[in-house]
This record gives structure tokens, C-alpha cells and sequence, in this order.
């Protein structure tokens, strides 16, 4: 009798990593939002490192320094307390270089990673679409997490401004890659990945979401079009107040306003969003280049001195200063320098630059021990993957 086996492949290891790190499913979602698949995609990304003995690159050098200065930093500044913090960062990055790595071993990148997008878009719309015919008909919705009620869903995020940022940045990648030489696919084929794309932004409800639909069209084209669509939009802003879907109305109200860098003025313009962008506001407020602590870190109680109770509308006890500005605050502007440095703009070449402008609008809120956080640094670094191969880039 013939047994058949299951064989494991580079293949399927990179795309259980991505997949975990681009959806949530609640049942591995514990009561504080910890979601435990894709910290379980993290550990399997360590093991992989060890039983693979896959490479160890440049980059992945540098990422051990600054997790080590990190890990000096908070041992000085704030004892071991929170060294967990540090731990989980590593943890995250774990899943990270174990993509870069397994993508090292595939020839056909392009294709592979278009393939990979491409079915995450259409999970989400699928499930989109789920929870919009279950919440009409009355029935409970799946994976329901955190949403606003009628037409706004989280499908496969927590939340539906998470999904506009995974979505998105998945959409913009595909379209990125399908820029480059290679195979195209058909026009039929792209045509319904954009209808999902669309589909899917708009069921969120999301103001965010809204917005990144306009983005990843901007960013997906070539630089003059892009330049000639922001002096154009520039000169009509005031048209787009008359649009009657009240999430642009929400991201317009908010862009017009985030440019007085007043903080009042910001969250009585479009609070839900003002939210977001508070702690920057506050940080340029209140922040000096001549206290050590802007250079050298805060640690965690900088958090508290910073933003605690200074935010209209958010509980004392929340802090929610995502990557930027809550990393500079805690670790310090050298460190955190150097972060960016390491997972970004050594990533940066003409393919990345559009991922890594989305990366910076709408993934920089968000906290840097978070998989949203990571899932857009994993786009760049797969992306740029893709594109060093295609030019011949030698590998730093």
C-alpha cells in the first residue's frame, strides 16, 4: 500500500509568512488584539533560519546591531521590564528575513509574488462581500472584529482602516511588479482584481480606505503623471468636498486641515482621523533637538510625558503614537534613524519608492510591534527582491 506524503516547499513556507502576516482570522485573536498566527508565522520564520540554514545577508547584520542597541537602550533606560518589547520586535523581524531569504531561493519571483497578491485581494473581497450579505439578511457575520456597523467591514483585518492599509499596499505591489518585464496577464484577469480591490476598499467604510484607493492609482503611475495628478488635484480641491460618499469627505476635511499642524484644528475638522496623526502633531509641537532624550531615547515613560491625557477624545490611559512619532520618543532620533535605514531606504530604488510613499502615509500610524507595521516592510522588501533580480543588482 502506497502512502502519500505531504513534501513541504520553500514555496509553501513563504506564503503561510505572508498570508499570516496580511490577515487576521478572529479565533487566533486573544481578548487584548494579540493575533497569534502571526506570531506563530514568526517563530516558524526563526526554526526556518536554524533547520534551513538559510543566509545571513547584510542587511540581516545590521538588523542584529540595532536590535542590540535597542536592547542596551531599554536595559539602561528602563530596566528589564520591558525587554519583552524588544523580543517581540525580533520576533517580527524573524518572519521578515525569513521571506527575504525563501524569496532568494525562487526563480520566478515576479509571477510568484503577483500570484500571491492577487489571492489576498480576492480573499478579502470574498469575505467582504460575506459579511455585507450576512449583516443584510441579519445573520452574524464571519471574522466580525471591529467596524462601524451597516457598510463598514473588516473582512480579513481587525479593523477596516487596517484592511485599506493591507489591501492597498497589496494592490500597489501587484501593480508595481506587473510594470516590469515579464508575462502580463490578461487584461480580463487584472480587470477583475481591480473590481475586487474597489469593491472591498469601499465595503470597509474607511476614510483611510478611500483614500489609498487614489493612492495606489497616483503611485502606480510613471513619475510625469504622477506630478501633473497632484498639481491637478492641487488646483481642484475645493471639487472634491462636493463628493457625496462621506469616507473622502472625512480624508479631504482631514488633508485640508493637517497642514496648519494645529492640533484643535485637526481633530475638529475630522476627529477619527485627527486621532491618527495627533501624536506626530504633538511630537513636532513639543519635541527639542537640544534635550539629550531626542537623540539618545526617552524609553516608555518618554510615551507618558509626551502624549498621555494631551489627546481630545482619547482615554488618559491610551497612548497610541504608532512608529512615528512613538519610536523616536522611546528609543531616540539616532536609533530610529538607523531603523528606517535598515528596513527602508537601503530597500529604496526607482521599483520600492511608490510602496515605500505608502508605507510612510498610512503604515507609520500604526505601532512597530504590529503586523501591519510588518506586513508593509515585507512588501518593500520583496518587491525590491524582484527588482534587483530583474536589473542585476548585486545584493547588499
Amino acid at each position: 500500500m502506497n502512502s502519500q506524503r505531504v513534501i513541504l516547499t520553500y514555496r509553501h513556507f513563504l506564503v503561510f509568512i505572508l498570508v499570516s502576516y496580511a490577515v487576521v482570522f478572529s479565533p487566533f485573536v486573544d481578548a487584548g488584539l494579540r493575533n497569534y498566527l502571526v506570531l506563530l508565522a514568526g517563530a516558524v520564520g526563526g526554526v526556518l533560519f536554524l533547520s534551513l540554514r538559510l543566509p545571513m545577508n547584510r542587511q540581516s547584520l545590521w538588523a542584529l546591531l540595532l536590535f542590540y542597541i535597542m536592547t542596551l537602550q531599554s536595559l539602561y533606560l528602563d530596566g528589564p521590564r520591558l525587554l519583552g518589547s524588544v523580543g517581540l520586535t525580533f520576533l517580527y523581524a524573524m518572519g521578515y528575513f525569513a521571506t527575504a531569504s525563501l524569496l532568494n531561493r525562487i526563480a520566478d519571483k515576479r509571477s510568484f509574488l503577483m500570484k500571491v497578491m492577487r489571492g489576498i485581494i480576492f480573499a478579502f473581497a470574498i469575505l467582504s462581500v460575506i459579511q455585507m450579505l450576512a449583516s443584510l439578511a441579519g445573520l452574524p457575520m464571519p471574522n466580525e472584529m471591529a467596524t462601524k456597523g451597516m457598510w463598514s467591514y473588516n473582512s480579513l483585518a481587525f479593523e477596516p482602516s487596517q484592511l485599506g492599509r493591507v489591501v492597498g499596499i497589496s494592490m500597489l505591489c501587484y501593480l508595481v511588479l506587473s510594470n516590469l518585464p515579464g508575462e502580463s496577464e490578461p487584461p480580463r484577469e487584472r480587470l477583475k482584481l481591480v473590481i475586487a480591490f474597489v469593491i472591498t476598499m469601499l465595503l470597509s467604510g474607511s476614510a483611510l480606505a478611500a483614500a489609498a484607493i487614489l493612492l495606489v492609482y497616483v503611485l502606480s503611475r510613471s513619475l510625469p503623471w504622477v506630478i501633473l495628478a497632484v498639481t491637478v488635484s492641487s488646483l481642484i480641491w475645493p471639487v472634491f468636498l462636493g463628493i457625496d460618499y462621506e469616507p473622502i469627505q472625512r480624508f479631504i476635511l482631514l488633508a485640508s486641515n493637517i497642514g496648519s499642524l494645529d492640533l484643535d484644528q485637526v481633530l475638529a475638522a475630522e476627529h477619527s482621523g485627527g486621532i491618527r496623526v495627533a501624536p506626530f502633531l504633538i511630537y513636532l509641537r513639543d519635541a527639542s533637538v537640544e534635550e539629550v532624550g531626542y537623540w539618545l531615547g526617552y524609553g516608555a515613560e518618554g510615551l507618558t510625558y509626551f502624549f498621555q491625557g494631551k489627546i481630545p477624545g482619547m482615554r488618559d490611559d491610551v497612548v497610541g503614537a504608532g512608529f512615528l512619532p512613538g519610536f523616536a520618543v522611546v528609543y531616540g532620533g539616532l536609533v530610529f534613524a538607523f531603523f528606517v535605514w535598515v528596513f527602508v531606504l537601503r530597500q529604496a530604488n526607482q521599483i520600492t519608492l511608490p510602496l515605500i510613499a505608502f508605507w510612510a502615509i498610512f503604515m507609520t500610524s500604526s505601532g512597530w510591534n504590529t503586523q501591519v507595521f510588518w506586513y508593509g516592510l515585507i512588501v518593500i522588501q520583496v518587491a525590491w527582491a524582484v527588482s534587483r533580480d530583474r536589473f542585476n543588482c548585486p545584493q547588499v
